[in-house]
Parts: structure tokens; C-alpha cells; sequence
């Protein structure tokens, strides 16, 4: 009779998991809007905070300048990028009234984060927001972001993440506001001309569509198969290695979903379906620890976080935290029956 009862809590569990990866699905093939918390023209919240060199600095110490933050994370091969197109805004704006200033929330490793500054040839201040008082006041929510506060203590724009672009465009938005550039030259430089789509991105989108219909209609190897080749056809491409790695977690292939959803979010560091799906597989994996940081991070400010909640009630319930995990699994079911999300279950 145990025996009966344990499988018909693994069952249960099993039809959870397809259920809530159904969600994930869901959410792929629907997308999913992403704003910034703090929007141009608001005032930029003072800061007082030790640099990694344990000199004190605020924000009032660049008053009548242009700031430039960018807030990283040591872990991440972007933020390094981040940082060094920092350097080079700094250098190359450095007698114009700019100053590009470095955030680091975890710093428990600061051998590490000293050796990526040196390694970067970063020679502007890197402070530690030991508390997170930058992250929560500026809604800081990716990994890296970068905020331009005006010289009358302004927010002017925000760069979430490290695209292709993004050296590009700090640099046209520092000219336009230090007055070097007009607003048409300012849309020229952050509208490059359309150049005609290649004929592999045309064959990856098609393919991509079609493991989506696959997905859609439940014929799941078919859409795995399809995502795989819309990937071989280009590799830059977040959304097809987000599928893939859906499929893979709906397979309970841990380690296939983790390299997939790894993959996406060197792509697309904001995208809170490739960290829902990460940290799923984490848990998947059991991989405790980290599924929660990871689940965590992709809670905040998450228009669809039915699913994440639902991982993170599992993650603290192997734990061994009843009343947290509880909490977390409340919020999910609310969620989704508020948004008739279970209606998924039947196209399984």
C-alpha cells in the first residue's frame, strides 16, 4: 500500500512537471513583454558605497557629469564585455564630462573580481553594493545592465544586457546628450541600414515555426529534431535554444535542457524563460543551490512567473522548507488558475 501510495506521488509529480514545461512551452510560443523598473526622466537614487579599493563614493560626487553604470556580475562572460566596452567609453569620452562607474552585488570571491578588473584593463571605479541598494532602487533586474544618468541627476537611458549593439549605443546616447550629435544623427547611428536576410536566417525562422507547430501538436522528437536544425542553420538565435531546451526538460534530458538554456541566456541574458527552464533543470538535476539562484532571479519582475514559483516551491522542498515551498506553490496554483493556464493540460 506504501508502494502505491509513493507512485502515485511520483505520478502526480510527473504530471506537474509535464504540466508546468507545458507552461514554458506556452510562454515560447506566445513571447513575453520585458520593461526596465526605472524609466528616463525619473531622478537617479544617491548612492554611498566602498569601491573594491575601499575608497567611498556617491553619486553627488559626479555632480554636473554624465554616469555611466554598468552593473555586472563576476560569473558572466558578458558582463566582462560589458565592462571593457565600459573602458572604452571611459577613455574615449574621458575629458568630456563622463564617468563610467562599475557595480558588483556578490564579491565574496574578490580575488576573482579583482583579477577580471585587472584582466578587463578596467581603470574605472568598481563599488560593492554589499546590500543591494543600486540593484533594488534602480530596478536593476539583468545581468549586466547599464544606466546613463544625466548631469542634472536624471535617468536618460538603460541597456539591458550586452547585444551587439551595445557599444554602439552608449556611445550614440553619451554624443547626443553631451550635444555632439542631432536626434536625427542619434536614430541614424541606432538604426544601422536593413541589409536583406541571408538565406540561412530565412531557412533557420521557417524551421523554427515548424518545431513549434510540432510542439503545439505534442509530436515532441519531431520538434526536437526541428529546433536542432534551426539551430545547425544559426547559432544566434535565443529562442530556438530555449525550445530545445524545453524539449529536452520535457524528456527529463537535465543535462541537454542546462546546455540549451546555458546557451540562450549567452544569447539573451534577460530572457526569463531560458532562467525558468535553467533553473528547472538544475532541480531536475539536483542541483539544489543553484536552481534557487537561478529560480530566484528569473522571479523578479516576471510577467508570467507561474512556473517559476512552482520550481522554487519544489527547490525549498527538497530543502527541507515546508512553509517556504507551500508559500511558493500557493502563489504558482493562484497564478495559473487566475490565468486558466491549466487549460494546457489537455493538449498534451
Amino acid at each position: 500500500m506504501g508502494r502505491g501510495i509513493a507512485g502515485r506521488e511520483v505520478t502526480g509529480k510527473k504530471i506537474i512537471r509535464v504540466l508546468l514545461v507545458s507552461i514554458l512551452l506556452l510562454f515560447i510560443i506566445t513571447g513575453s513583454a520585458y520593461a526596465v523598473n526605472i524609466k528616463p526622466g525619473e531622478d537617479a537614487p544617491d548612492f554611498i558605497l566602498k569601491s573594491v579599493e575601499e575608497k567611498i563614493f556617491s553619486l553627488s560626487d559626479f555632480k554636473d557629469k554624465i554616469t555611466v553604470f554598468i552593473y555586472w556580475r563576476p560569473d558572466q562572460q558578458r558582463s566582462h564585455m560589458a565592462l571593457q566596452d565600459g573602458q572604452y567609453i571611459a577613455e574615449t569620452f574621458n575629458d568630456r564630462d563622463v564617468q563610467v562607474l562599475g557595480f558588483i552585488a556578490r564579491h565574496d570571491n574578490m580575488d576573482e573580481i579583482l583579477k577580471i578588473i585587472k584582466d578587463s584593463k578596467v581603470g574605472f571605479p568598481v563599488l560593492k553594493d554589499s546590500y543591494r541598494d543600486v540593484y533594488s532602487d534602480y530596478g536593476i533586474r539583468v545581468y549586466p545592465t547599464t544606466i546613463i544618468v544625466d548631469k542634472y541627476g536624471k535617468v536618460a537611458y538603460s541597456i539591458p544586457g550586452h547585444a551587439l549593439t551595445y557599444k554602439i549605443s552608449l556611445e550614440a546616447h553619451l554624443k547626443y546628450m553631451l550635444g555632439e550629435i542631432t536626434g536625427d544623427e542619434l536614430k541614424e547611428m541606432m538604426s544601422p541600414r536593413k541589409e536583406k536576410e541571408d538565406e540561412s536566417v530565412l531557412k533557420a525562422e521557417r524551421t523554427y515555426n515548424l518545431a513549434l507547430k510540432f510542439t503545439e501538436a505534442g509530436l515532441f522528437d519531431k520538434a526536437a529534431d526541428a529546433a536542432q536544425q534551426s539551430i545547425e542553420e544559426r547559432q544566434d538565435n535565443a529562442k530556438s535554444y530555449i525550445l530545445l531546451g524545453s524539449l529536452m526538460l520535457q524528456q527529463e534530458k537535465a543535462d541537454q535542457a542546462i546546455e540549451n538554456f546555458t546557451r540562450a541566456l549567452e544569447i539573451k541574458p534577460f530572457s526569463h524563460n531560458a532562467k525558468t527552464g535553467l533553473g528547472s533543470s538544475l532541480l531536475l538535476k539536483g542541483d539544489l543551490d543553484r536552481a534557487i539562484e537561478v529560480l530566484e532571479d528569473a522571479a523578479v519582475a516576471n510577467p508570467y512567473p507561474a512556473m517559476t514559483w512552482f520550481e522554487l516551491g519544489k527547490a525549498y522542498e527538497l530543502k527541507g522548507e515546508k512553509d517556504k515551498s507551500l508559500e511558493l506553490y500557493r502563489k504558482a496554483l493562484g497564478k495559473m488558475f487566475k490565468n486558466k493556464i491549466l487549460s494546457l493540460s489537455g493538449s498534451r
